[in-house]
C-alpha cells in the first residue's frame, strides 16, 4: 500500500492538538465555501467541523493511510462524507462540477502545484471559488535555508515542501485572486485567501 503510514499517524495526533490560531484559520477558510464543495487533500478530516451546514461535500486524498483515518473519524462523528483516493493532479470529476474547491496545507505536498491548480480550475464552475490556506517559502536568507532543508523535510514530512512559492502558483493558474492575507503559523509564513474562476 502506497502512502505515508507514519506521517498519517503523526498528522492525526497533531490535528487533535491544533492551537487556536490554526483552528481559527481553518474556520475562516473552510467556512467560506458554498454549494457543491470539493476538498483537495482531506487528510484526517480536520476541516469538517468548520464547513457551513448544507454544503454538498466530497474530498480526495492520494494517501490511503490518511483516508483510512478520515473514514474512521467520519464514523466516530456520525458524519456521511464521500471520499476518493486520487491525486490533485488528476481529479476524477467532470469539468465545471463544483461551486467551491477547498485546499488547506496541501499544495505544499502535491507533486505539481501547476497541474493541481489547473485541475481545480477545470472542475470549478464558471465563477466558482478556490479557498486556500498554505504555508509558503520565506524571503531572504531564511528562504535559502528552507531550500537547503527541503529534501530532508520532504522525506520526513509526508512529501511536504516548505519552500514553495504558492502565491505565485495561484496567480499563474488563471484564477483571479480576490482576497489574500499573510500571517505566520508555527514560525512559517502562511497565506490564506480566495481566488475565483473567471466567468465565461
Amino acid at each position: 500500500m502506497a502512502g505515508h503510514r507514519t506521517f498519517a499517524a503523526f498528522w492525526d495526533f497533531m490535528s487533535r492538538r491544533e492551537p487556536a490560531a490554526e483552528r481559527e484559520m481553518r474556520s475562516r477558510v473552510a467556512g467560506g465555501v458554498s454549494g457543491r464543495v470539493l476538498e483537495l487533500g482531506v487528510g484526517v478530516g480536520s476541516n469538517w467541523v468548520h464547513l457551513p451546514e448544507g454544503v454538498d461535500y466530497e474530498a480526495i486524498d492520494p494517501d490511503p493511510h490518511m483516508l483510512s483515518r478520515a473514514r474512521r473519524h467520519a464514523n466516530e462523528q456520525g458524519r456521511t462524507v464521500t471520499l476518493h483516493e486520487a491525486p490533485a493532479e488528476k481529479l476524477p470529476f467532470e469539468d465545471a462540477t463544483f461551486d467551491s474547491v477547498l485546499v488547506t496545507l496541501t499544495l505544499c505536498s502535491v507533486r505539481s502545484q501547476a497541474r493541481s491548480l489547473a485541475e481545480a480550475k477545470r472542475v470549478l464552475k464558471s465563477g466558482g471559488t478556490l479557498h486556500f490556506a498554505e504555508h509558503v517559502r520565506p524571503g531572504g536568507f531564511r528562504g535559502r535555508l528552507f531550500d537547503i532543508a527541503q529534501p530532508l523535510w520532504s522525506a520526513i514530512g509526508g512529501g511536504c515542501h516548505p519552500n514553495r512559492r504558492t502565491e505565485d502558483a495561484v496567480r499563474a493558474s488563471g484564477l483571479v485572486v480576490e482576497s489574500l492575507q499573510h500571517s505566520r503559523r508555527n514560525g512559517l509564513p502562511v497565506i490564506e485567501g480566495v481566488a475565483r474562476k473567471p466567468a465565461g
